[in-house]
């Protein structure tokens, strides 16, 4: 740890100070998902926890396609133009970014509307015609708030991003669940239309309050020739962010996807609960991340290797703190945790045990993808992704049918792995220095 203490900058203090508070609304979101989905499984059990997260697969999806790559390429650009004086240009990303998306977005609502009971059929299963439909329904929600959430994240506003984040609106769909219970209504669909209130809720409240915040970071105008931003530069940047983020989604999701098809929507949520309970390893490493992401814009943009180098070092060094704990408890007592939300839910215990350890080696690689999309190098994290996502859909093809949740877990895994490795080893060529964390 002596190079962690003796190396410590006022760049990572201040990554601390706002990492901190996004990790506590993580922390609190993280614990709002684990309690959203005990209220789930124990009021309508395994199948319909099932259809909640193939709803949610499908919304997320959709969502990811609708921002086209914006989100990310808001958080490459705002530090810069901060850093440039480039008030306009703030103005001009942003709405672009909005412009762009929300129109694709309500067409995509619309599509998946329409189309919902063939994508139903695809998993054998009438009972998801609805949920696609209300999913259709919060499309354009998601994509407006999720936007803006990546705004704030480029303003480095931490308290408007810590805020804007998954878990407050699992905290506002649990408080919308327990009224609709309180008030007599029995639907396996309440979870779906509570999670849908709370992105409606934060989608709003985002699309008023980052325009205001926006405006307020840089209050010179600079020159006109520093003025100029197009759709066509703004989406070369963005285009290879979309892919490498849909490849992404694909390895987290197409576990999902496949084992709705060739298997029960039970075991869609039995897996899912324990892809959530391994991912509670890197919790701290997104809120570590999510702050780190602008800041290494920040030292591209002034050609600042060395800061670059310690930064990624010193969150290498903090991964390894947390993350190692959290792993040791859930490979000593995984049938203790499981079991909180059902006896049915035990059978996700030897998958557990496998996405954990892939987490772990994902937590300890560091912020490599946000390190090569951040600064310049997005193309890099793009192919890097598309050989993992290739190996992650043909390992789910093969093993699922055989082998089940199990093999779902090991096609994630070794997908997880793959993307990891491959990035310590880009970023080593690119920069010269390893974000694993060493001794010397």
């Amino acid at each position: 740890m002596r190079p962690f203490l003796h190396n410590i900058s006022p760049d990572f203090k201040k990554l601390l100070s706002g990492s901190g508070l996004v990790m506590a609304f993580k922390v609190a979101g993280a614990g709002a998902g684990y309690v959203f989905a005990y209220l789930i499984t124990t009021n309508y059990g395994a199948e319909s926890f099932g259809i909640f997260e193939l709803s949610l697969t499908a919304l997320t999806i959709a969502s990811l396609l609708s921002r086209l790559g914006l989100g990310g390429a808001l958080v490459r650009f705002i530090p810069e133009f901060v850093e440039k004086g480039a008030r306009t240009n703030l103005r001009k990303v942003y709405r672009l970014a909005v412009v762009l998306s929300l129109p694709l977005s309500i067409f995509l609502g619309v599509l998946v509307y329409f189309f919902a009971e063939e994508l139903a059929s695809l998993f054998g299963n009438e009972s998801l015609v609805t949920p696609f439909r209300i999913v259709a329904h919060i499309i354009p929600f998601l994509t407006s708030y999720e936007i803006n959430a990546e705004a704030y994240r480029g303003m480095k506003k931490m308290v408007g991003y810590s805020i804007l984040q998954r878990g407050t609106v699992v905290l506002i769909a649990i408080a919308s669940f327990l009224t609709l219970q309180y008030q007599g209504y029995d639907s396996d669909l309440i979870p779906l239309f509570s999670f849908g209130t709370g992105v409606v809720f934060l989608s709003v409240f985002a699309a008023f309050t980052t325009p205001k915040h926006l405006s307020t970071l840089v209050t010179v105008k600079t020159s006109s020739t520093a003025d100029k931003i197009a759709v066509k530069p703004l989406l070369k940047v963005a285009f290879p962010m979309l892919i490498s983020a849909s490849m992404f989604m694909i390895m987290n999701w197409s576990d999902t996807l496949m084992i709705g098809y060739y298997l029960e929507e039970s075991e869609v949520g039995i897996y899912r609960l324990a892809f959530k309970v391994a991912t509670l390893i890197t919790f701290a490493q997104f809120a570590i991340n999510s702050i780190a992401a602008p800041m290494f814009s920040s030292f591209s943009a002034k050609n600042d290797l060395a800061g670059l180098q310690k930064m990624t070092r010193n969150i290498g060094y903090m991964n390894l703190a947390i993350s190692t704990p959290v792993f040791i408890a859930i490979l000593l007592f995984p049938s203790f945790v499981l079991d909180l939300f059902g006896e049915e839910f035990t059978a996700g215990v030897a998958p557990l045990i496998v996405l954990a350890i892939a987490q772990l080696i994902n937590a300890l690689c560091g912020p490599v993808m946000y390190l090569l999309n951040m600064t310049g190098k997005e193309k890099k994290a793009r192919n890097i992704i598309l050989v993992a996502s290739a190996i992650n859909v043909g390992l789910n093809l093969y093993l699922i049918p055989i082998y089940g949740l199990m093999g779902a877990a090991i096609a994630t895994g070794v997908s997880t792995v793959v993307w990891n490795v491959m990035a310590v080893f880009q970023i080593k060529k690119e920069y010269g220095f390893i974000s694993i964390p060493h001794p010397f």
